[in-house]
């Protein structure tokens, strides 16, 4: 059975640029570069981001990012660590955290911790929280999800509660995935509800949001990957954004 990993994938919104189905157990350099075109006459998005991996062992990972953006006219850097360990057969844990030095439009800085429990054969439940600061609030975010793994493919759903600005809300995911060959994976993920939203330098409201997005990783040979997503989000009557991330991995 296929398992899905934790580290980085829990918290970083409905699409997670980085995430293209379970993390394979071996040292690992990813470069990536994303353009994001937004409406309402806003400026393109464009992110480029260097990920290093290293395994420990079997379900034992280390990665370090950093990552350069450009958002509403305004360059940003963040650095940030994820750790996945297996505390027994059946649990996995993982913590997250990131900073960003100039924070104009990311996030000061986020911490995150989350577990994975296999209670049967194939079926996994993921629980965790995350807390994410900017200069003048607060978001702190929960997570449930369900996941269910099937001969080929996997699905799952999950409830994110968010408690920010003064205001609680909430919203629902869904993803699935399809694995062919040996570690190739597409993604299919739907997403909808309130989340925290940036529209300029560190303002921060909560709106409703709807994604729809596409991401996957295809195998060239062992060494080599393609990873890539596409996504459409609607960021509330604020405006909305379609995207595309390129990636390559190597692995060694």
């Amino acid at each position: 059975m296929r398992r899905g990993a934790v580290a980085g994938i829990l918290f970083a919104g409905p699409l997670v640029a980085a995430w293209a189905g379970p993390v394979d157990h071996g040292d690992s350099i990813e470069v990536a570069a994303e353009h994001q075109s937004l409406s309402k006459g806003l400026a393109d998005w464009r992110e480029t981001s260097l990920r290093v991996a290293r395994a420990y062992g079997p379900r034992e990972l280390l990665s370090m990012n950093v990552r350069r953006t450009d958002r509403f006219g305004l360059d940003d850097t963040s650095a940030g660590l994820a750790y996945t360990v297996p505390l027994d057969p059946r649990f996995v844990a993982s913590m997250e955290a990131s900073f960003s030095p100039s924070h104009r439009v990311l996030p000061r800085h986020e911490l995150g911790a989350a577990i994975q429990y296999e209670f049967a054969p194939a079926w996994l439940l993921h629980g965790g929280f995350k807390t994410t600061a900017y200069d003048n609030t607060t978001v702190r975010q929960g997570l449930v999800r369900l996941e269910r793994y099937v001969s080929s493919f996997s699905w799952s759903v999950a409830w994110r509660p968010t408690q920010a600005l003064g205001t609680y809300a909430q919203g629902v995911e869904l993803r699935g995935s399809y694995y062919y060959g040996d570690k190739n994976v597409v993604g299919l993920i739907l997403a909808a509800g309130r989340e925290a939203t940036a529209i300029g330098e560190q303002r921060v409201v909560l709106a409703d949001v709807r994604t729809v997005a596409l991401t996957g990783r295809h195998w060239f040979d062992p060494a080599w990957a393609l990873t890539y997503s596409l996504e459409r989000i609607r960021q509330g009557t604020f405006y909305s954004r379609s995207g595309i991330r390129l990636g390559v991995q190597y692995s060694f």
